[in-house]
């Protein structure tokens, strides 16, 4: 019994939610942003976002001795207003006509979804996460990235990506639309590893520590991504034996729950990133430091994501809504589409940092 297109296409609606779940669970980044519930899905209000910054403390303290003393509130105002935008992004494949004529019944269903949109979202998911951390995602650079030594075009405009590497007074990169050191507090945290067993975990301490005072009401670090080098360096610079931690990934979940470990660093967890891979390519981290190692520390209550929203039924709302088949002329096979208009920003710069040299042992 064959299967025909509109049924595969019926599955794959009602699998869809829980597999855009499964792309924000199977990197850590976007599963802490999740579980901090700061993902706005189906927003209304269109790509752009303009979003508050304040950068440092929004007031001012009058002490009290006569009681004929001027207050002073209001007369430190250091918000300012950044903006982001969402890119749209689709991810297309095609079915062949002959598989799904071949097919007999349920198991023959589930093996094509398998192969075909099942591989197609890990696909889509490994470009995002490319993209997030070295900024060279294939066809995805509209992203945002972490890496500040590239940029990433959302809708024409080129913008910087967010972590520079240099001391936070000579950081001068323009972030989500406000220039760094333009006002106090819009920069991030930077500290060098001469070499992991000279000044590795102190340097991290560092950063650790300086991100973590920044923001004291949204809790320290808590997400820390580096490279296989850096991770494995301080695996072996640990004095007693390592205490794996995994992701949140539960039972029943499309995800096997050990896709991805890490250690613990302090109250932070350090993960492996993958997505790390180009450390000796100088055109992707033009900074001599960061080919030598890159640590990421993050404090996942600062960022946010959001998707757009609209009537799936006229027009995809962009949170990974399916489109098709479309039956491609003269072959036998049918297009199906993953639509995505997804955007990412942090509004507290200050409480994350970056450290590198971490790969020299």
């Amino acid at each position: 019994m064959a299967i025909s297109a509109d049924v595969l296409q019926s599955a794959l609606q009602e699998l869809m939610p829980s597999y855009s779940e499964l792309f924000v669970k199977w990197h850590p980044v976007l599963e802490r942003v999740l579980l901090k519930g700061n993902i706005d899905k189906n927003v209304l209000t269109g790509p752009y976002r303009e979003f508050a910054v304040v950068t440092d403390g929004p007031g001012d303290v009058t002490q009290i001795v006569t009681g004929s003393e001027i207050v002073n509130g209001g007369r430190n105002q250091n918000a300012a207003r950044g903006n982001t935008y969402a890119p749209r992004m689709i991810y297309a494949f095609d079915v062949p006509g002959k598989d799904l004529a071949e097919a007999n019944g349920e198991m023959d269903l589930a093996r094509i979804i398998q192969h075909y949109p099942e591989l197609a979202l890990s696909d889509f998911h490994e470009r995002i996460a490319k993209q997030i951390i070295q900024g060279n995602g294939n066809n995805v650079g509209g992203f945002m990235t972490m890496n500040g030594d590239q940029t990433y075009n959302p809708q024409g405009t080129a913008r910087q990506g967010v972590f520079e590497f240099a001391a936070p007074a000579a950081q001068g990169d323009t972030v989500f639309n406000i220039a760094k050191n333009s006002g106090n507090g819009w920069y991030n945290q930077y500290e060098d590893i001469t070499s992991f067993a000279t000044n590795g975990r102190s340097q991290m301490r560092k950063c650790y520590y300086a991100a973590s005072r920044q923001q004291k009401t949204l809790g320290p670090v808590d997400l820390i991504l580096g490279d296989e080098g850096s991770y494995l360096n301080y695996i072996d610079d640990l004095d007693s034996q390592v205490r794996i931690v995994t992701d949140k990934t539960s039972s029943g979940d499309r995800a096997p729950s050990n896709i991805r470990q890490g250690v613990k660093f302090l109250d932070a967890d350090f993960f492996l990133e993958d997505s790390i891979d180009d450390l000796g390519d100088a055109t992707v981290w033009t900074t001599a430091a960061a080919r030598d190692g890159v640590m990421y520390f993050l404090n996942t209550s600062t960022w946010y994501c959001y998707t757009l929203g609209s009537d799936a039924n006229q027009e995809s709302k962009g949170d990974f809504s399916v489109r098709g088949p479309f039956r491609i002329p003269e072959q036998d096979l049918f297009r199906y589409e993953i639509v995505l208009n997804m955007g990412m920003h942090t509004n507290q710069l200050r409480a994350n940092g970056v450290v590198t040299g971490g790969g020299t042992p």
